[in-house]
């Protein structure tokens, strides 16, 4: 599979999970998980490409910035867009491992 192919992966992933937990501003949730990702995905392939960093902290590192990005813009509270952060990102990345070590 493409590099990029797993970009849409964890967008069709993490977007209904941003949905669940933003309901009745789901336009909103939509656009805002969507440029989320398309920051912390191609920054976590960068670094992960370029330094020693292991991928769990990475993946750690995107689920923080995601949240801070969803307590910001969405507006929610702290407990909120970090149960959003790192369940979103605890998903794509467990398919994600499941996809490279099983097909």
């Amino acid at each position: 599979m493409g590099v990029w192919n797993y970009f849409v992966l964890t967008l069709v992933l993490e977007l209904p999970i941003v949905l669940l937990f933003f309901k009745s501003e789901w336009k909103f949730a939509l656009l805002i998980g969507f440029l989320l990702n398309l920051f912390t995905w191609p920054l976590l392939h960068i670094l992960l490409f370029y330094t020693g960093i292991d991928i769990n902290i990475l993946e750690i590192g995107v689920a923080i910035t995601e949240s801070i990005g969803y307590y910001l813009l969405m507006q929610c509270n702290w407990k909120k867009a970090m149960v959003l952060g790192f369940t979103a990102n605890s998903i794509s990345y467990g398919i994600g491992i499941i996809l490279n070590n099983y097909f």
